[in-house]
């Protein structure tokens, strides 16, 4: 990318000048926050860290760009450069050298002519996929190590920021992801190994683990006793002493390995023969875990510390995630896993409203199901539509969109598994972006997880149904 250099020469440039830094709200945007505040501290420079949402036709009203000398946009921004450039062209900012911005971002840019004092740091300038070989927290990673070598221990939170963002989505990091994890395991914070994709590998027992798999709907879904029965099967089988209740980071390499094949056994009789050959990438594939964190904590794989991290962001609370990433495990470390525990019962309790309340709508290509305004608390309907797979009237085979009521539109949640989006070679993020745009909203994401706003859901519906 070789817009580092002179985003770096830009920032050194600016260091004893007024800087404001934003960054997004999620994984990726608060480990990106880290990153930049830990380089600008070493550099010691000062600036001004805000949290930003996002960047639309409302909050850029907000960002003051002529109170700053230098404003730094991090995992956002690339998607918004016309509206970037229309506020600096409204305040007489265009190409001029005392006012800068940089761009550190992962998202596809929007194709405009880009002046001079703003430069953009983004893969896809380099056709380097964005959405699964670098995340944001990995570009500002890249401009801290450009900015000296030896910023390579901040390379555990670009691995993080990429996990967090779902850039391991066929098993394992690839692209500059790898190398960045390379840094990350070289520098002994991280490490990485073949492991099976169950999620709670720490906090959860093998069978519940099992359960909540929902790439394929098999006879083990929500059954305990049956799921039981299958690892006491396999034990019998080969000689194991597997025990359904432990966690799945006990087992040795053989046993992981044994329990996954048997499943993937299992799953092949319920999967279409075309899909067959994609399932190996849903059950295996490798873990990534922060080397110094104690096991069985939610800290230790980074799926799950992501997880804890939600918790939070997710209700809007950034200080939290943001306190213990950088090593305060008192008060926040305890605050953390309280709000971890009670996003849980948010979303089970949230799961359960979508059983008892609500009907799933069944179109040819796709389904969906409508949240009235306040149903469900706080910013969690994507990850309520994900877990809706779990519902027996929810078509596994089908993607599925969650619209969410708001007092002047909907939100829209898209979600489908991972082996739906492999085997038919789905884009939600392509058809969200293009029925949102119809109706006069916006939206965009990952192939398999997405979101838009939306002002009317009819015309929406039946502009899905094209694209689908």
């Amino acid at each position: 990318m070789p817009n580092l250099k002179r985003a770096v020469k830009t920032l050194r440039k600016n260091r004893k000048n007024n800087i404001l830094i934003y960054t997004h709200i999620d994984t990726d945007g608060i480990t990106t926050r880290v990153i930049l505040e830990e380089l600008l501290n070493r550099l010691n420079i000062e600036a001004e860290f805000r949290f930003l949402k996002g960047i639309g036709t409302n909050s850029i009203e907000d960002i003051p760009f002529k109170d700053y000398d230098l404003i730094i946009f991090g995992d956002l921004g690339s998607g918004q450069l016309d509206l970037i450039k229309g506020k600096m062209e409204e305040y007489n900012l265009l190409d001029k050298t005392d006012k800068n911005i940089i761009i550190l971002d992962h998202h596809i840019p929007a194709n405009i002519n880009i002046p001079k004092n703003i430069i953009n740091v983004n893969p896809w300038n380099n056709n380097i996929d964005g959405g699964k070989e670098i995340c944001g927290a990995g570009v500002s990673y890249l401009f801290a190590k450009m900015c000296n070598p030896r910023n390579i221990d901040l390379a555990k939170y670009a691995v993080l920021g990429a996990v967090g963002d779902i850039q391991n989505l066929e098993g394992k990091l690839i692209g500059l992801n790898r190398s960045i994890l390379n840094d990350a395991v070289k520098s002994g914070e991280v490490v990485a190994f073949p492991d099976l994709q169950f999620y709670g590998k720490h906090t959860k027992p093998i069978f519940a683990s099992i359960k909540y798999f929902t790439d394929v709907r098999t006879d083990l879904m929500n059954n305990d006793s049956r799921i039981i029965n299958f690892i006491n099967q396999i034990n019998k089988k080969h000689d194991l002493d597997i025990i359904p209740k432990e966690n799945l980071c006990e087992l040795s390499f053989d046993e992981k390995r044994i329990l996954g094949s048997e499943f993937l056994s299992k799953c092949n009789r319920y999967v279409p023969p075309n899909w067959a050959r994609f399932l190996p990438k849903v059950i295996f594939g490798e873990s990534y875990e922060f080397k110094k964190e104690e096991i069985k904590t939610p800290f230790r794989n980074l799926e799950e510390f992501s997880t804890c991290i939600n918790a939070c962001s997710r209700y809007e609370d950034y200080e939290t995630p943001l306190k213990v990433l950088k090593g305060d495990r008192d008060k926040y470390y305890d605050k953390m896993k309280s709000r971890l525990n009670a996003h849980k019962r948010n979303l089970s309790k949230s799961l359960q409203y979508i059983k008892d309340n609500v009907e799933i709508i069944q179109r040819d290509k796709f389904q969906y199901f409508e949240v009235k305004n306040g149903a469900i608390e706080g910013n969690i309907i994507g990850i309520v539509a994900g877990m809706s797979y779990s519902i027996e009237d929810v078509d596994w085979k089908k993607p599925i969109f969650a619209l969410g009521e708001l007092d002047n539109g909907y939100k829209v949640s898209a979600r489908c598994p991972k082996l739906l989006s492999f085997a038919e070679d789905i884009n939600l993020a392509d058809a969200i972006s293009y029925a949102s745009k119809k109706v006069g909203g916006s939206g965009g994401g990952h192939k398999f997880a997405c979101g838009a706003y939306i002002p009317e859901k009819r015309d929406f519906i039946k502009y899905l149904e094209n694209k689908l």
